[in-house]
Order: structure tokens, then C-alpha cells, then sequence
């Protein structure tokens, strides 16, 4: 009863969500086709992805105040999670194989466009898909195709961030591939979706909203061949940037 009255009274919401459905469905199965007839490329991947995320980000009335990305080619993207928004963030204005949960192939388009972006899935309670997942950012990276991971692994609602998983760290250090900090802060602190908050209801309280303000900061690459010192300038630099937006 009370999803229904959420439903009743989120007519722009509604809206949306249909809308973001059909351009996923859209833009996923012009990419699938692409994808068979002429294979997987650094430029599929680019235009998927970002006519993707760009086109969900329009829909959803997402209004996005960034920096410019520091010119590397390879890289590993690190920005921290407050919302299932940052995919779509990340995805429209950095796209790369982006390291995600392999259970959300199971959302509807999601999987077929997690193919076609070339998505590196990994099931983090899998000792051999987190080892099999280090190769394949490796590979990435040295193919010139940049990846993007969240190193909290969730997402949290701040004002900052939460410990970082090492295992990305690690490939970056031992490789000396850079990584580049990235901070998202949304105006509202109630846009985090976190814990048990169930997606759909989420989605429409935020979505009734005319516009969702978002801050995008992108920091400089940094390179370190011990690990866990890359792993705290990773986290004290995207906590700088933070508290920077924070404070207007």
C-alpha cells in the first residue's frame, strides 16, 4: 500500500524510469548487435557506454558539475559510491571496463550491456573470480582500455569514505599503472542509496525531484609501488576532494 501511494504520487518518476528503461534497452541492443557482427573495440565500448550513461543521466534530470580529466590513456579510475547514479556518471563521462558486481547482470538490459561494454563482473565472495578479476584489469589497462572500480565496494552515505579494498591497489602498484582519484557528492544526502533501502522506492522518492545536483571531481594520476601508501593517497586525495565540494 504504501509503494502504491509512492507510485501514485511520483508521476515524474514514473516517467522516468520508463524512460531509462527504454533508452538501457535501446542503446544495449543496438550495442549486442554491433557487438556480433563486428566484434569488441575500444570504440563500441566508448559510444555504448557513454550515449548510455549520458542518456540515463538526461532522463533522470541529473545535473552534473565537473573538472576535466587529466589526459592519460591507461589508468585505473577510482571514485568512491554513494548512489547506483556513479555508474551511470562514470560510464558517461569516463568510460572504461567498469569492475562491478556480477549479480547485477541479472537487472533487466543490464546484462547484455555489461557485455557489450565489457564489463569485468566479479563475485566478490569467489576467492578464484577475484584472482581471475585482477588478470582481466591487468589485461585491460595494457590493452589501453582504462578501468573503473569502486574501492569501497559499496556504497556509503559519507560525509566521506569507507575502507578501501586493497586487491586493485595492489595490480596498480606491482604494474605502476596510475590511478586516478575521483570524488561524487550529491547536493542531497539523502540520494546515497545505502544499506536495505530497496532500489524501486528509492528510486522514486529521488526521482520525483526535478533535478538531482551532483559534484564531479576528478584528481590528479597517482603512482606508487608500494600498495597500501598508494591505497591512503588514493583515499586521502578523493576525502580532500570531498570536503572541498562539501564546503561549497
Amino acid at each position: 500500500m504504501k509503494f502504491l501511494k509512492i507510485l501514485l504520487l511520483s508521476p515524474l518518476a514514473l516517467l522516468r524510469l520508463f524512460l531509462t528503461i527504454l533508452s538501457s534497452g535501446l542503446i544495449s541492443s543496438l550495442g549486442f548487435v554491433w557487438l556480433k557482427l563486428f566484434g569488441q573495440s575500444r570504440g563500441l565500448q566508448r559510444i555504448t557506454m557513454s550515449s548510455w550513461g549520458k542518456s540515463v543521466l538526461f532522463s533522470c534530470g541529473v545535473k552534473i558539475d565537473r573538472n576535466e580529466l587529466p589526459k592519460f590513456n591507461n589508468y585505473i579510475l577510482m571514485p568512491n559510491h554513494r548512489s547506483y547514479l556513479d555508474i551511470f556518471i562514470v560510464s558517461g563521462y569516463t568510460p572504461s571496463a567498469m569492475v562491478a558486481k556480477a549479480e547485477l547482470s541479472s537487472w533487466p538490459f543490464l546484462g547484455m550491456a555489461m557485455k557489450v561494454a565489457g564489463v569485468i563482473a566479479v563475485n566478490r565472495k569467489d576467492t578464484r573470480s577475484l584472482i581471475s578479476t585482477m588478470v582481466k584489469i591487468k589485461d585491460s589497462v595494457s590493452k589501453g582500455i582504462p578501468v573503473a572500480l569502486f574501492p569501497e565496494g559499496t556504497t556509503y552515505k559519507g560525509p566521506l569514505t569507507k575502507k578501501f579494498k586493497s586487491g586493485s591497489f595492489k595490480i596498480a602498484a606491482d604494474s605502476g599503472i596510475p590511478v586516478i582519484p575521483m570524488a561524487i557528492e550529491y547536493r542531497d544526502k539523502n540520494d546515497a542509496w545505502v544499506d536495505d533501502d530497496k532500489f524501486v522506492p528509492h528510486f522514486f522518492r529521488q526521482m520525483g525531484k526535478p533535478i538531482t545536483h551532483v559534484t564531479v571531481r576528478y584528481g590528479e594520476p597517482l603512482i606508487d609501488s608500494d600498495y597500501k601508501k598508494l591505497r591512503s593517497a588514493t583515499k586521502a586525495y578523493i576525502e580532500k576532494m570531498l570536503l572541498e565540494i562539501q564546503k561549497g
